[in-house]
């Protein structure tokens, strides 16, 4: 998440503010076995860099977007920001993992192109054949696995719930909704009895949270349309279940 950010109106250079602005930075003596304590102050910096310019508070309103692991600690990410009457496109990057961030505005946006909605469709098999009390034939399996995939394709990917990230921006889990489990069960109704029924009901709900079985897999791949420069395609990468 990222938090609040100053930019210079004259300059059009942006920082970022964090609680982080002020922490002293400790240095070790291996002669002597002493630290010593640095006090800092990035605000500070910035602030005099640009004095006598205008300056004001931008509020980020879009989640970064990168096609990186989030524990990529030097990846290049995008946002939206406002100052409350224009929105500006950011980017947000590090040379270092200990360099501190560096923000750049570009004029543009962030376009969403090709959202991906998958089942799981081997991880639901798999646990569902772990199930000890239960068993199935392969093919009432497979015309379970059928009955979530029509419904799922009729959903709407920009209003699914969303309900753990993955391991990217670009991807994050989307929990079923009431009326999608009621879809499914009704379409399970010729095929299955009673009581595999009511066992299917139950696993969907039960595992239709976080990240698991039942939850989808959604994959955004984005694209930064910039004015001066050409469209740069940001395809996220795939990400195996485990």
């Amino acid at each position: 998440m990222i938090g609040k950010l100053i930019r210079c109106i004259n300059c059009n250079e942006v920082m970022g503010i964090t609680e982080w602005d002020f922490c002293p930075q400790y240095i070790y003596n291996r002669n002597n076995g002493t630290i010593k304590e640095i006090e800092i102050d990035d605000r500070k910096e910035f602030l005099q860099r640009h004095k006598g310019h205008k300056i004001e508070e931008l509020i980020p309103i879009t989640p970064p977007i990168s096609d990186k692991p989030y524990t990529e600690p030097t990846k290049t990410c995008y946002f939206e920001a406002t100052n409350g009457n224009e929105r500006f496109l950011i980017k947000r990057w590090r040379d270092k993992i200990d360099s501190p961030f560096i923000y750049e505005i570009i004029k543009g946006s962030i376009e969403i192109k090709n959202i991906e909605v998958q089942v799981q469709v081997e991880a639901i098999k798999k646990q569902i054949r772990m199930v000890k009390d239960f068993c199935i034939s392969e093919e009432k399996l497979n015309n379970f696995i059928k009955a979530v995939q029509k419904e799922v394709k009729k959903l709407d990917p920009q209003t699914l719930e969303v309900c753990a990230e993955g391991k990217t921006p670009s991807i994050s889990y989307c929990k079923l909704s009431d009326d999608c489990v009621e879809g499914i069960l009704k379409r399970c109704q010729d095929k299955f009895n009673l009581q595999e029924l009511n066992f299917l009901r139950n696993f969907i709900l039960q595992n239709n949270y976080y990240n698991d079985v039942m939850t989808l897999i959604v994959k955004k791949n984005f694209f930064i349309k910039a004015e001066e420069e050409a469209r740069i395609p940001c395809r996220c990468v795939a990400e195996a279940k485990t």
